[in-house]
């Protein structure tokens, strides 16, 4: 088991954490997506919203130069460059190579921001994945909105929350204004899978004194590829140990939500020992974590490790839950956890979330149908939301565990339920391992297994 001082630097600590979970993700057997039977390779959609217009593409189209072409085809109906241009890529493309091939397309001195997913994109018109890869993007520009992208690699400060404050000064720069200014009205984010997410949040809180909203996602990975932490993308720069960071200014609302799709049980305790800052759970009420874990489950933990199961997909419909506000505010916060690579003998569990010494824990649990009815409500709740204001487009995120206890043959209900309460508007939607949100009245907070949705405003006169 992996031994931390209290006297060991904290970046040392937090990587350590990180290496324990990706040891695990190496471990869990990387099925290729499979490849539909009969499809198109590309696809997506333009349309114009009074004076401003969004659009979506993706391609599977072997060859990233090509898939991206592909994918931003829609975009060719532009009567302008767009304000920002989104772009989600799975294993298959290189992160270099997307910045690269982004580079050479026309518009490539484009607003960027993007990230490496989860084994596919969704996007209106199904969910897409290929062996080859798939790119996904979503482009717009927006009457009112102004939009600005900044990112920092983590080495280039003393510290991830310095790295964050950095990315953020420059986004801010990049939208034309200065920090000082007026507040953004919201904030997509990415970081690569170092286990920094909270260290990033706290540090952007601290920037913004709290008040703005902020959305994202964690770089997904794929150690078979070489790519274990995952990657971002800023302005056509690929960065594997770094963080993106978009900003947004409208005199519009945003609407949002954030949430998961479990229910929480009445099964609870007390964290009593942790390590790896909060990446691993050792103990519960005083007891091995691991043991009271399986025990809340009813033993159907330990029957999956017996019978060789994926733990990493199947502890994904049991994560542990911390009750987060009070009241009207009052909120879960889903936290994946999962057996530590030598389990058998520390009863650990890995936890891709941060949980503290004296935290209450909950076990909750689901399944792939509530997950699915789950993310119909997302939307539907986050579009009810100050109903006047027109919709212009949509950024989806879920949890890649999320995606894996969905079959795939049901994957593309995942569109069909948001097309309902998103109806026209262009959206897209990446796989993370890790989502940052804001749960209104209580702050912005790092979780797992939870989706998000947001929704860009636009104005009246919006139509295909």
């Amino acid at each position: 088991m992996l031994k931390l001082k209290v006297a060991v630097p904290v970046t040392l600590v937090v990587a350590a954490a990180v290496v324990v979970a990706v040891l695990v993700r190496a471990n869990t057997p990387q099925t290729a997506p499979a490849a539909p039977e009969v499809g198109p390779l590309c696809g997506g959609r333009f349309r114009t919203c009074g004076q401003g217009f969004a659009g979506y593409g993706w391609s599977v189209r072997p060859g990233t130069l090509k898939a991206l072409t592909d994918a931003l085809k829609p975009m060719q109906q532009a009567p302008a460059e767009p304000d920002i241009t989104f772009v989600f890529y799975s294993a298959g493309h290189n992160p270099e190579a997307v910045a690269k091939a982004l580079r050479r397309l026309p518009g490539g001195s484009r607003r960027m921001c993007g990230w490496s997913s989860d084994r596919g994109v969704i996007a209106p018109d199904g969910y897409h994945a290929s062996p080859d890869g798939v790119v996904g993007v979503l482009s717009f520009r927006l009457p009112g909105l102004r939009a600005g992208v900044g990112s920092a690699e983590f080495d280039e400060t003393d510290s991830p929350g310095s790295s964050a404050a950095l990315a953020l000064r420059r986004a801010i720069q990049d939208a034309g204004m200065q920090p000082g200014d007026s507040q953004p009205r919201m904030i997509v984010m990415s970081t690569t899978y170092h286990g920094y997410e909270e260290l990033v949040l706290k540090a952007l809180d601290a920037e913004t004194g709290g008040a703005v909203p902020i959305m994202g996602g964690t770089a997904a990975g794929n150690p078979a590829k070489g790519l274990p932490q995952g990657a971002v993308i800023a302005n056509g720069k690929a960065l594997r140990k770094g963080l993106v960071i978009s900003v947004f200014y409208s005199g519009r609302p945003f609407r949002w939500a954030f949430r998961g799709g479990f229910i929480r049980t009445s099964k609870s305790g007390l964290v009593t020992a942790v390590e790896a800052k909060g990446r691993v759970i050792r103990e519960i009420d005083g007891r091995p974590a691991l043991d009271v874990y399986d025990e809340w489950s009813g033993g159907r933990v330990a029957e999956a490790i017996r019978a060789g199961i994926d733990m990493n997909t199947f502890t994904g419909l049991y994560p542990l839950c911390r009750m987060l506000g009070s009241g009207n505010a009052a909120h879960n916060l889903f936290v994946h956890v999962w057996p530590a690579p030598d389990a058998a003998v520390s009863r650990s569990l890995v936890a891709s979330a941060r949980v503290a010494e004296g935290d209450e824990v909950y076990f909750s649990e689901g399944s792939w149908n509530i997950l699915l009815n789950h993310i119909g409500a997302l939307a539907r709740d986050a579009k009810a939301d100050r109903a006047e204001v027109p919709l212009g487009a949509a950024l989806f995120i879920c949890c890649e565990a999320v995606l894996k206890n969905i079959p795939a043959q049901q994957r593309n209900q995942i569109s069909y339920l948001l097309n309902k309460s998103l109806g026209d508007a262009p959206w897209i939607g990446p796989f993370t391992w890790g989502e940052q949100g804001n749960f209104p009245g209580v702050g912005n907070y790092h979780g797992n297994v939870l989706t998000s949705v947001t929704l860009f405003p636009g104005s009246a006169g919006c139509s295909e």
